[in-house]
């Protein structure tokens, strides 16, 4: 009979360390790897109010505090899920304030983290057309260039081959 109690006690006593075992007591790997999770959500939260900060401020007119939100935003969550939308809100400060060298730069990274999505392309665009806009056409003209011959978008390559005809008829019409 005390051979079998023995029995039952030692058998508990396994159950209830696989029990313990499965849900991470004793194991401290699933214990770190719950807290990093934890970091990790948090992160993601204070990268979301960071952005949403910057919405209002665009929202609010208030544009230098949304573009050091934005480029807060960039430095401190690379890689991000949000980071195109991010970068749009920059460009979209960079647009109302005018500042055409920012907001062509800005479009150009955002076609480097981006190339092979439309938004990514149409970006592109954008940094040609502001190009234009600052002048420089050797610029905007090498951009426009490269869509018509590598792009998969027929919409983008007709807006570009668009902006170079304007170019040209631009051209023509100061050398005359």
């Amino acid at each position: 009979m005390r051979q079998n109690s023995n029995i039952r006690k030692c058998f508990v006593l396994g159950i209830l360390f696989l029990f313990c075992l499965g849900f991470g007591v004793f194991h401290p790997l699933l214990a770190e790897r719950s807290t990093q999770s934890v970091f990790a959500k948090e992160r993601d939260k204070q990268a979301d109010l960071l952005y949403q900060k910057a919405k209002e401020f665009l929202e609010d007119r208030n544009h230098y505090q949304s573009v050091e939100t934005c480029k807060s935003f960039l430095i401190l969550y690379p890689g991000h899920p949000k980071t195109r939308e991010v970068r749009k809100t920059l460009s979209a400060n960079y647009r109302m304030t005018g500042d055409i060298l920012a907001l062509a730069e800005n479009e150009l990274k955002i076609y480097k983290e981006f190339p092979n999505t439309e938004e990514g392309l149409e970006s592109y665009l954008l940094s040609g057309k502001a190009y234009v806009r600052m002048g420089r056409e050797d610029k905007a003209y090498q951009i426009f260039q490269d869509i018509i011959k590598n792009t998969y978008s027929s919409k983008i390559a007709q807006e570009a081959e668009l902006e170079l005809t304007q170019m040209e008829i631009l051209g023509e019409s100061k050398n005359k």
